[in-house]
């Protein structure tokens, strides 16, 4: 996905988890006045009188009604107990009517009410946010399940690349190469990214346009923007959704996705189609659920305006023998970007034929298995993080490109 989809574990923000309303059996409940004195008489007479002298003390509750001696003791207890039951199972009972909570005890109804007050002041029709929900505002609990399953947190990288790198995918890749020729060296005359990266992408991403994603875009950012952590992020994709809707003519409730709301072929984002998307054929329209010319020529301006893409660099060189002292790597084997100069006085040396570097291109060192091959990775590999930060994501995307461009005789991506 364009730009949000996948991330290192290390960089995740924990899903919210959904809490539903308790019931503080250690606080004193809310009261009236009547059923306050009358806890407050069976109270006095259990632990203000002793023996005997409990039988003989009349307790007089707020209704009027006088209860003497051991019975009215009991019959006092019994109205206390029933009435905090009462109380309880009211409690509870607003607790389910109103729903599970986000982090902040925000209700869905109240988060909804809110946003769409948002929307209006913007500019935007409420009408249109509610028809996105065919008029039945609610989350989609499978939104938020997703998001803490995302292939790239819950696979090794073995069988993350493995499945990506599959020998269906790179068949069909080869395939729709040969087949969209014209439109993908038009696409990449026109920003220096290879066919072959392009293609990878649309093949990791959406299995060559086949699975774009059946989840209806507007509740699932409505979804995320209530319960995600980046609230303020997704609260601004709804917005950015709807405008995608009025600029397509697209009726809200059709615009479908994933489960973080990205659309289309290209699987962009909101904000990253309406800055990025372009017509790749001249028909006036951008199109990048059913044209291929759109999808190739807004892929290839989002990694050349995003992601800086630099045409003809190696995205990988092997790390050698390096001291990797003082050197910090996230949880997948990842260090933050440095100059090549720096890598050099840890003893990396760039092979001769290696083009496209200078002492000042930044490079990340990447282990991703214990005991495994490590790399030095360019500023290509970051250009597909801006596209969806995941390592494991990068790297299968490249690779791919790697084993296209050189059947295709393009070289490296």
């Amino acid at each position: 996905m364009a730009e949000e989809e996948g991330f290192e574990p290390s960089e995740v923000l924990p899903s919210t988890v959904f809490e539903t309303a308790t019931i503080d059996h250690s606080a004193t409940p809310p009261a009236t006045q009547g059923i306050a004195q009358t806890r407050v008489c069976c109270q006095a007479h259990f632990c203000g009188q002793t023996g005997n002298a409990a039988t003989s003390v009349p307790i007089k509750t707020a209704a009027g009604f006088t209860l003497a001696g051991q019975g009215g003791y009991r019959t006092c207890m019994r109205i206390r107990s029933f009435l905090v039951a009462s109380l309880c199972l009211s409690m509870a009972a607003c607790s389910i009517l109103q729903g599970p909570t986000n982090g902040q005890g925000q209700t869905f109804s109240s988060f909804y009410a809110q946003l769409r007050r948002q929307a209006q002041a913007k500019g935007y029709n409420p009408a249109d946010l509610d028809a996105a929900f065919k008029g039945k505002p609610a989350p989609l609990f499978s939104v938020t399940k997703a998001e803490g399953n995302q292939p790239e947190l819950v696979r090794t990288f073995e069988d993350y690349v493995g499945a990506m790198l599959s020998s269906t995918r790179i068949a069909q890749g080869r395939q729709n190469m040969e087949l969209h020729a014209d439109q993908l060296k038009a696409a990449a005359a026109k920003t220096g990214v290879s066919p072959s990266v392009i293609v990878a992408l649309w093949g990791v991403e959406t299995n060559f346009g086949k699975s774009q994603g059946t989840q209806p875009v507007i509740p699932a950012l409505v979804t995320l923007a209530w319960q995600s952590p980046r609230s303020s992020y997704f609260r601004t994709e709804v917005f950015k959704a709807l405008k995608v809707a009025d600029q397509t003519g697209t009726p809200t409730a059709q615009l479908k996705g994933s489960w973080a709301g990205a659309m289309g072929q290209c699987q962009f984002m909101p904000s990253s189609y309406l800055a990025y998307a372009v017509d790749g054929d001249n028909d006036g329209k951008v199109d990048i659920w059913n044209n291929t010319a759109d999808v190739f020529a807004s892929t290839a301006n989002f990694l050349r305006a995003k992601g800086d893409w630099q045409s003809g660099q190696a995205w990988r060189l092997p790390a050698g023998h390096i001291n990797l002292g003082g050197l910090k790597l996230n949880n997948r084997g990842l260090s933050s970007a440095y100059p090549l100069s720096d890598w050099e006085a840890r003893g990396f040396i760039l092979p001769k034929d290696i083009r496209g570097y200078t002492e000042g291109s930044k490079l990340r060192y990447y282990r991703p298995e214990q005991g495994g091959p490590a790399y030095l990775l360019g500023s290509n590999f970051d250009a597909i993080l801006k596209w969806n930060n995941s390592s494991y994501f990068a790297f299968s995307v490249l690779s791919l490109a790697d084993i296209l461009a050189q059947e295709e005789g393009q070289g490296g991506s």
